[in-house]
């Protein structure tokens, strides 16, 4: 159960982390389209978060972390 709860803790501390990462990327990169009026503007949408991907990588991290917190705990009390 332990295994459980830290790989969930680090999976939501990741994906938090990798959210707020994106989206300060995402704000010091955007270069808003003066040439166009701002009333007959059209919305531009940059897909860059893939949910799919991104929580495959963070699982993944999120498993290695969980497996070496675990090994350490019990290395230590051995």
């Amino acid at each position: 159960m332990k295994k459980y709860i830290v790989f969930t803790g680090s999976f939501i501390v990741l994906l938090f982390a990798f959210q707020i990462v994106s989206g300060l990327f995402l704000t010091f990169t955007y270069v808003p389209d003066l040439s166009q009026p701002l009333i007959n503007s059209t919305v531009s949408v940059l897909s860059f978060n893939y949910p799919f991907l991104s929580s495959i990588i963070l699982a993944t991290f999120s498993f290695i972390i969980s497996n070496k917190v675990c090994k350490v705990k019990k290395s230590t009390y051995k």
